[in-house]
């Protein structure tokens, strides 16, 4: 087995290998040395581990970071205390949701309806307006 590190660092919307090492520890210390410079939104070590007697492999992230990492874990702390706070309960019940989507259904059903509706009647007002303009 061969087990590999990769960097990978999150610019410009999107991810690219920013180096490779074969020791664990430097690769997340690297890793993080990468995160503080502040040049990326965000910074993963991948380890990949290649098995040549059946020819996979098989990746995992190990280590990742992002700059909206730590602002999301405040947001979700707050959003925790408030709820906490109101005695409000957090969600209704995935049987309830459920219950909910048939009417979205027709929702989306109706609303495709009105769009293709519309369409057709600008369609017959230009052809209306075309026939009108050339006689």
């Amino acid at each position: 087995m061969m087990v590999v590190y990769e960097i990978h660092t999150f610019r410009d919307g999107a991810w690219k290998i920013d180096s490779i090492f074969d020791d664990r520890d430097l690769a997340v210390l690297e890793a993080q040395r990468v995160e503080k410079t502040r040049r990326y939104s965000g910074v993963r070590v991948i380890e990949e581990t290649y098995d040549e007697a059946t020819d996979r492999t098989v990746t995992r992230t190990i280590y990742r970071s992002s700059k909206v990492d730590r602002p999301n874990a405040e947001v979700r702390q707050r959003r925790t205390e408030a709820l906490v706070a109101t005695d409000r309960p957090s969600r209704p019940p995935r049987a309830a949701v459920a219950a909910k989507q048939p009417a979205s259904l027709s929702r989306v059903l109706l609303m495709a309806t009105l769009t293709a509706g519309a369409i057709l009647f600008c369609s017959l007002g230009a052809i209306y307006a075309l026939n009108a303009l050339t006689h």
